[in-house]
């Protein structure tokens, strides 16, 4: 019979019972080659063992018994019949193929549904619920400080952030009173952040450089591994860390006005967004030539560089000063080796980012 060849050529062992072997089912040749039938792979031996069972009807241990299979082979085929749901372990007895197919489709139908409603559910939570606003969350996303909680409450705060820090922490700082109290106590927290490998930029007003105390601590902050540079214009006070939270000071106009603490959302992407570009025009400090000399300027100084800035020639700077184009030539030698330009132009461009025409 059709069946009988297929069974004959995957299960030698029965094939050569059939053709007068021993009961047992064990074969001289079988014998010769250490007891071990034949097969290239596990998977062949424990469907070999699984035929013999269905067909005879014998649990796993007869028929690998009959079959002359080793122990190291049993046990592989044992599990792996087991793994396929093609062997009850207790009774050792074969389980119909047909059913656990049908079982085991079942169950991937019942997950594929499972799979489907996630998909369904996730979609309509991104279709509709998503892009509806979010209540600002006084306590969560925006928190007030007034100024008379600067040295408390804010400054608690602060410290927090700077010790929480992983990746980052960006200030920007206007000119101000200093006091090096302050200055020294920054020092400490931004020492500790880079122990931890976070990163510290301190964006400071160039005109701010020409300050004693300033020029100090900008010596000891770039030694301790602070990136630090000057901007012409520095509009605000703000520190940002992780680009997640940023402390602001709520009026730029007014200090007096406190500080708002914001965490996460597009307000304080926007607000790091702004720092970068001022950042990116900003210098450093040694970049910044005779930037504590700004205050020394004459006034005849001042009026030459205005107009260079407008592009003007010696001979209209001296007719609108009222000078000799001999004065004014002496003039622009004087500003460029002050600026440590190597031009007119360049003497203009670095005036102006040092804030020396305002």
């Amino acid at each position: 019979m059709v069946g009988e060849g297929v069974l004959e050529r995957e299960c030698p062992a029965v094939s050569t019972r059939r053709h007068g072997a021993s009961r047992n089912g064990r074969v001289e040749g079988e014998r010769e080659r250490g007891g071990g039938v034949p097969y290239e792979d596990d998977d062949q031996v424990g469907r070999a063992i699984y035929a013999r069972m269905l067909e005879r009807g014998e649990s796993l241990t007869d028929a690998a018994a009959a079959m002359g299979v080793t122990a190291a082979q049993v046990a592989r085929a044992r599990d792996r019949l087991t793994r396929l749901r093609l062997l009850d372990p207790e009774a050792e007895a074969p389980v119909d193929a047909a059913a656990t197919l049908r079982l085991s489709l079942e169950e991937s139908h019942r997950l594929l549904d499972r799979l489907v409603e996630q998909h369904v559910t996730a979609a309509a939570l991104a279709r509709s619920y998503l892009n509806l606003p979010v209540r600002a969350d006084g306590d969560a996303d925006v928190e007030y400080f007034p100024r008379s909680e600067a040295r408390t409450r804010l400054a608690r705060r602060i410290t927090e952030l700077s010790e929480l820090a992983g990746h980052e922490i960006l200030g920007m700082h206007p000119v101000a009173p200093w006091e090096r109290e302050s200055l020294e106590d920054g020092l400490a927290r931004s020492e500790r952040a880079i122990a931890r490998g976070v990163r510290v930029c301190g964006l400071h007003a160039q005109s701010a450089f020409s300050h004693p105390m300033l020029r100090e601590f900008v010596e000891r902050w770039t030694r301790k591994g602070i990136e630090v540079r000057g901007a012409p214009v520095v509009p605000t006070r703000m520190l940002i860390y992780d680009r997640h939270t940023a402390v602001v000071q709520a009026d730029p106009a007014d200090l007096d006005a406190g500080a708002l603490l914001i965490r996460g959302g597009g307000v304080v992407r926007s607000i790091a967004a702004l720092y970068d570009y001022c950042w990116m025009t900003a210098s450093e400090p040694k970049d910044v030539p005779g930037s504590s000399d700004a205050e020394a300027l004459t006034e005849q100084q001042r009026a030459v560089l205005r107009l260079l800035a407008t592009g003007a020639k010696d001979s209209a700077i001296a007719r609108t000063l009222g000078v000799s184009t001999r004065t004014v030539t002496r003039v622009v030698g004087e500003l460029t080796a002050l600026l440590g330009a190597a031009s007119r132009f360049q003497a203009g461009v670095r005036a102006a980012r040092l804030g020396w025409l305002d």
